[in-house]
């Protein structure tokens, strides 16, 4: 019995691992902001790049699982996102997300193919 029972936890922690695995990288694209909107990554020790023009773009490389942003608009309205419910389940090196006005998230994430999620109501408006 003892065994068994100690068979059982290893499995369900090996299953909760592979089920919490964050991706290497981490890419969010901030689409269709008004010009001028500033945002601000919170929750990772990893490397962050940012690359902003016609759209804001975060690259983050480790440490990826309990991200979030602050951002605020030229009018001063502000909101948060967190990402790390977002994140596909399973093991993946890359998970791009990208974040529209209007209220929902694309993510897309490869798993032998392309795969791509909508999410409706990810804005935490402040």
């Amino acid at each position: 019995m003892r065994r068994g029972l100690s068979t059982i936890v290893l499995v369900l922690s090996v299953s909760a691992a592979a089920a919490s695995a964050e991706p290497d990288r981490l890419n969010v694209d901030f689409g269709s902001f008004p010009t001028g909107t500033a945002c601000k990554v919170h929750g990772t020790s990893g490397k962050v790049s940012l690359r902003t023009g016609r759209e804001i773009e975060f690259k983050v490389r480790g440490d990826t699982g309990n991200v979030s942003f602050t951002c605020t608009q030229p009018d001063g309205t502000s909101f948060l996102v967190r990402t790390g419910p977002l994140l596909p389940q399973g093991n993946f090196r890359l998970v791009a997300i990208q974040i529209n006005q209007d209220n929902h998230a694309h993510i897309f994430w490869d798993q032998g193919g392309l795969r791509r999620s909508t999410v409706p109501g990810i804005l935490d408006w402040q």
